[in-house]
């Protein structure tokens, strides 16, 4: 396999992989929106509502920033005159890595926002939302 097939067999499933995180959400989303999963279980306390919320708030301070710092970090290390396969392969590591943790991060911060009803959850789900924009696979830059 060439490096161009190559490069395009990882891109494909970055964002494969890219798509299946955000249907993961919109099944989240669809389960508590129609009743499937109960709204509001956790509404009633209020001491573990502020727990959850904090939870939701410092998960999302620190492994948003952490995961789109560390893929910068890890890939600009690549040394010159390194392979691309080896390359593609790192590329692909890290990337997955990354849409790993913002994936946690959404899906928890979701969950806290229908169990808790409080719209805390929902802007923390929405700012590693936004994050996930920026995790986009592109043939181009790698191949530069």
């Amino acid at each position: 396999m060439n490096k161009e097939e190559s490069s395009k067999k990882v891109f494909r499933r970055l964002q494969a992989e890219f798509i299946v995180v955000w249907l993961l959400v919109i099944g989240l989303f669809g389960l508590y929106e129609t009743g499937i999963l109960e709204e509001g279980i956790l509404a009633h306390d209020g001491r573990v509502c502020y727990i959850l919320q904090t939870a939701s708030i410092l998960l999302t301070l620190c492994l948003i920033p952490a995961s789109l710092k560390m893929f910068g970090q890890a890939m600009g290390k690549s040394i010159e005159n390194e392979q691309t396969d080896m390359f593609l392969k790192r590329y692909q590591r890290w990337s997955e890595i990354r849409l790993a943790l913002l994936a946690i991060v959404i899906l928890i911060d979701l969950s806290v926002y229908y169990t808790t009803l409080s719209s805390i959850g929902g802007l923390c789900a929405v700012v590693g939302l936004t994050a996930t924009l920026f995790c986009w696979p592109e043939n181009i830059k790698c191949m530069d």
